[in-house]
């Protein structure tokens, strides 16, 4: 009985940690602060769990965001969306996703293009409101 009884118990921490873990980005095309030669044809999300991408937009440092591809309508672990032409300078991608607990995700990473300029500055913030590569719920 008492084995059972652990068991049930280790059951329970189990499944509770499990329902704490919550939905992140795994792995970008480019990768975070990665120098290009060239510039991508697209960019490329990896979540941890499937989500619906609401959002991605591509800015350069000191200009306004760059026109891309139309998102996914559906839900995805991977999504690759088309990028505009880009030319040489640094990039800041800013994305927002839905997991399908229904939590909000939002994050952000760059990349530079030509290796000319550094760069693109993303505000560290340790709330979950931002979240640099990884994403958590918001």
């Amino acid at each position: 009985m008492k084995k059972l009884m652990k068991v049930i118990a280790i059951s329970g921490v189990l499944a509770a940690a499990s329902a704490l873990a919550h939905t992140e980005l795994s792995q970008t095309v480019p990768a975070d602060k990665a120098v290009l030669e060239t510039a991508p044809k697209e960019v490329v999300l990896h979540f941890s769990e499937a989500v619906r991408l609401t959002s991605l937009s591509v800015k350069k440092q000191d200009g306004d965001a760059a026109k891309l591809g139309s998102l996914p309508a559906g839900t995805s672990q991977h999504f690759a969306v088309s990028a505009p032409d880009l030319s040489a300078g640094a990039y800041a991608v800013e994305w927002r996703a839905l997991s399908d607990d229904g939590h909000a995700l939002r994050g952000a990473f760059s990349f530079t293009v030509g290796g000319a300029a550094a760069p693109a500055q993303q505000p560290q913030r340790s709330d979950s409101t931002d979240h640099s590569q990884h994403s958590q719920p918001h």
